[in-house]
């Protein structure tokens, strides 16, 4: 189920040549079709299938299969279509993601048959982002405020959730996309005043609103709100369903280490590795966050602890943090290599960072790379192409 800024943005890729062809076939006749030529049971079966393999069994390529088959069998079917959707959405295949959300939307204008996932799906991944987004947005927000007013309980809170979520990513519109545009500070203001009345302990609308401060260069009130946003969920177990996703604790610790807040970065940041330790922000952004905490120790140590009688700052206490970002670092390096990452300002902030705890510290070799004999170079971030002698046998 789709919820504006919590879902990891797939690259824009077309079609995978994998994908089944017949899916592209079906979206393409869906007019031609009823409803009323198939059974609806073997649909609803086919749907449910689909689901469980997507979502329990996490074989998005099975579930494509099948979710295909269903949409052979009545290319109308909503749960079909929207299921497709995300099920591409996993695989990467962005175009025909949009495709199957745009026929869902198009059978379902106002959301009042399926609800409102296909809209928020088509504003994170419309290609065109800015006005398009927003107006997508905006048909999901049009839908929720009406849904919040007319129903009670789980399905209010339901609503209310994801009613927050898109005016987060309004917002968020308004700071990157639309920002240029004259109303663009006022908008941001109305849409994250609004999610707060609505959720004022929720964690994505105080972070949205610490983005908001720190674009305003209002530090104290983004320190103010990330630490409210902290306190709701640092306490909470990975699976409690309240602790926002992955990776938005990831973009969390990026505003965190921008409000200087290093030390809960790096706990935010430890709590992820335990989680999923094969991810190259992960590394770099605590490679960077320990540099900064070595920094500030460096430069206390140099000023005599700033003539501060409570904190003791030796020499080695700078150097031991120095050194744990480099090991940091060195993982970031590693699956930068092995994923072939695509991000160059990663690759070029950390041989950077690199570069000045060498300096600083003296040079030194990966524990994987002083087993091989292979020299440490700053800087390649890039996989070389040496042939390895082969070693010859005792004659």
């Amino acid at each position: 189920m789709a919820k504006a800024k919590t879902k990891t943005k797939p690259s824009k890729k077309s079609r995978r040549k994998d994908a089944p062809a017949t899916l592209a076939s079906v979206l393409q006749n869906i007019a031609a079709h009823s409803t009323s030529q198939q059974s609806a049971v073997d649909i609803d079966t086919l749907v449910a299938r689909a689901n469980s393999l997507l979502h329990e069994e996490t074989d998005p390529h099975q579930a494509l299969a099948t979710i295909t088959k269903a949409l052979a069998k009545n290319p109308t079917s909503l749960p079909a279509l929207e299921l497709a959707g995300e099920i591409n959405v996993e695989l990467e295949d962005t175009e025909t993601a949009i495709r199957c959300f745009t026929a869902a939307t198009e059978l379902d204008a106002d959301g009042s048959v399926s609800g409102v996932e296909k809209f928020l799906w088509l504003a994170e991944l419309c290609e065109e982002g800015g006005e398009v987004a927003i107006r997508w947005y905006e048909r999901a927000v049009e839908y929720l405020r009406k849904r919040v007013s007319e129903v009670t309980g789980e399905d209010k809170a339901t609503a209310e959730q994801k009613l927050c979520s898109a005016l987060c990513g309004m917002a968020e519109l308004y700071m990157t996309d639309l920002c240029m545009q004259p109303d663009a500070e006022s908008r941001c203001e109305a849409y994250i005043t609004e999610s707060l009345l609505i959720a004022p302990t929720s964690p994505e609308p105080l972070s949205t609103l610490a983005s908001f401060r720190i674009s305003q260069s209002k530090p104290a009130d983004a320190r103010a709100a990330l630490t409210r946003s902290l306190d709701a969920w640092k306490h909470l177990r990975p699976t409690d369903e309240r602790i926002p996703p992955y990776p938005a604790r990831m973009s969390f610790t990026r505003l965190l280490i921008e409000c200087e807040l290093y030390e809960e970065a790096m706990d935010v940041l430890e709590g992820l590795q335990a989680e999923d330790d094969q991810s190259v922000d992960l590394w770099y952004l605590g490679g960077w966050c320990l540099f900064l905490i070595g920094a500030k120790l460096k430069e206390l140590a140099a000023n005599g602890n700033g003539g501060s009688t409570d904190v003791q700052v030796e020499v080695e206490d700078w150097r031991d943090t120095w050194a744990a970002a480099r090991e940091w670092l060195w993982n970031c390096e590693k699956l930068y290599k092995a994923f072939e990452w695509q991000d160059a300002g990663i690759a070029e902030h950390a041989s950077e960072l690199l570069a000045n705890i060498n300096g600083e510290i003296g040079e030194a070799k990966p524990d994987d790379e002083e087993k091989e004999g292979e020299d440490v170079e700053e800087g390649e971030w890039e996989d070389d192409d040496d042939d390895e002698d082969e070693e010859m046998g005792d004659s």
